[in-house]
């Protein structure tokens, strides 16, 4: 990698660490002086021109910047094999390129691909319960079925459980982690994380050694829901993560859906609360497409069967499928197809490994 893109991470990281100054700040400096090593450049009476710097800020600049330090991050990052975002790469992930606090840097292991910018966020409690969990996961796998990648962000109970959907379903995910990469956690999740890497990536904006500390954990939900066209929250309390994730959500205007539950539950009483406050009542895959329905594309096809391989009819017959199971006399409305030369078809597309039959003559894409 040329050395210049290198200085370019290490100068972001030498403003950007020291105390008061932040991300916020960091994009003001760089907008007054066209870049971060201009800005640690800049004398004192330079930096207080900037609009809201007191003297304060523009003496830690000048006095407490290590950019002995930053260069060993820096070194210690290619060590490590990380890949990483800046934030005025031709690269960097559409969806976060406006909003508001957008990570300077993101550090990720595995790929990320053009089609992720199509996602969709599935968060909620740690301690969720296994209608919830099991919830997650098909929504998930629906998901993943029609080309939406699912991020969350790696905890116990519903982001495990989406993660799990989607990878299970050989789909793509990302997970927005709450330290760094070199820091799994939880410390049980780290063959999911090794799947994740398979399947999408791990992502996070923290320095190599960050352990998962409280106070990043809100932080990072603003890059969930930022690289998502919209979240969707399944059990959470009254003070859950998760609500702050579509908090977050709500001020870069992406679509908020909540799973509504039982009123007594305390798992329920976080999504009965958005439902309330405004968010889209979701209890099936096709409340999302309504409401993003720049997201529901055509059905993709995996494993050993390719799109051109089928007859016009079968692409015809997958594309009237959203993930739900749907029954054959729809089928054969949808396609202007009657019912028993349809059964044989749907046969041939089993016998292909695309749709499964289920009771009451649905089916469903495998």
């Amino acid at each position: 990698m040329k050395r210049d893109r290198k200085k370019h991470l290490a100068d972001l990281i030498a403003l950007n660490e020291i105390e008061g100054v932040g991300v916020g700040r960091l994009y003001q400096f760089i907008d007054a002086f066209g870049s971060a090593e201009r800005a640690l450049d800049a004398s004192v009476s330079e930096l207080t021109d900037v609009s809201g710097i007191g003297r304060e800020t523009a003496t830690a600049v000048k006095e407490r910047q290590d950019r002995n330090r930053a260069d060993a991050l820096v070194e210690k990052i290619h060590s490590l094999n990380w890949k990483y975002f800046i934030f005025d790469d031709p690269d960097y992930p559409e969806p976060l390129k406006n909003i508001h606090g957008r990570p300077p840097y993101l550090f990720y292991l595995g790929d990320y691909h053009e089609e992720d910018n199509s996602a969709i966020a599935i968060v909620g409690s740690r301690t969720a319960t296994e209608e919830g969990r099991s919830f997650a996961e098909n929504l998930a796998m629906q998901l993943t079925d029609n080309g939406v990648t699912v991020v969350s962000g790696m905890a116990r109970g519903i982001d495990t459980a989406a993660h799990r959907g989607a990878i299970n379903n050989n789909g793509r995910t990302v997970a927005v982690f709450g330290s760094s990469l070199d820091v799994i956690y939880p410390p049980e999740s780290r063959n999911l994380a090794a799947k994740i890497i398979g399947r999408g990536c791990i992502m996070s904006e923290y320095l190599p050694g960050t352990e998962p500390f409280g106070p990043n954990f809100p932080r990072r939900n603003r890059i969930i829901s930022g690289l998502s066209q919209g979240v969707v929250v399944i059990e959470a309390a009254e003070r859950s993560g998760a609500l702050s994730t579509a908090g977050h959500a709500l001020a870069q205007n992406r679509d908020v859906f909540a799973v509504p539950g039982a009123p007594r539950a305390m798992t329920s009483r976080g999504t009965n609360k958005l439902i309330k406050e405004g968010a889209t009542l979701l209890t099936s895959l096709d409340d999302i497409f309504e409401a993003i329905p720049r997201l529901k594309g055509k059905v993709m096809v995996r494993q050993a069967v390719k799109v051109e391989d089928l007859t016009d009819l079968e692409k015809n017959i997958l594309n009237c499928f959203s993930g739900d199971a749907v029954h054959v006399d729809k089928l054969s409305r949808e396609t202007k197809t009657p019912v028993p030369d349809l059964l044989q078809v749907l046969l041939a597309l089993e016998l292909k490994g695309v749709v499964r039959e289920l009771s009451g003559k649905r089916f469903i894409l495998n």
